[in-house]
């Protein structure tokens, strides 16, 4: 019987109060990569990219560690998904391009979540529909972000 297993694992360190650094995994019969992103969050910039291929089908592939770099400067915005896909994906990697828009869009989840921890250790009976509805009206430009 022929089975295909792929494991995804993206994690995000908060380090200090400004910089968050989101780290993925992806692994299957055909490839292992991993992308680790730093982002300076209250500006939401990254600030660097490491892209690492460790198992790929094509020379293409391999670029991906050198042609994700460029990523740095960038705004993580709903527009970004495009541009990692078009500037990074085309002439690197389709599967880290998709690697590093999942980190992207996890850290976007995970500062909601940080934020919903703390405001409900300030108030236990906090509305969290409210409190969700009032983070992405500060934060309307993350929107996209949070959608799957």
């Amino acid at each position: 019987m022929l089975q295909y297993s792929r494991c995804k694992s993206v994690g995000v360190q908060k380090q200090g109060e400004d910089r968050r650094v989101v780290g993925g995994v992806l692994e299957d019969e055909l490839y292992a990569m991993q992308c680790e992103i730093a982002v300076h969050w209250p500006t939401r910039t990254i600030e660097s990219v490491q892209a690492r291929m460790k198992r790929f089908t094509t020379a293409r592939c391999l670029l991906a560690e050198s042609v994700f770099q460029r990523a740095e400067g960038w705004q993580i915005k709903p527009e970004l998904d495009g541009k990692i896909k078009s500037e990074l994906g085309r002439h690197g990697c389709r599967h880290m391009a998709i690697l590093m828009i999942d980190c992207c869009r996890t850290l976007v989840r995970a500062e909601l979540a940080r934020e919903l921890r703390a405001a409900l250790e300030q108030d236990p009976g906090l509305d969290k529909k409210s409190f969700v509805e009032d983070f992405l009206e500060r934060n309307a430009d993350l929107r996209g972000c949070l959608q799957v």
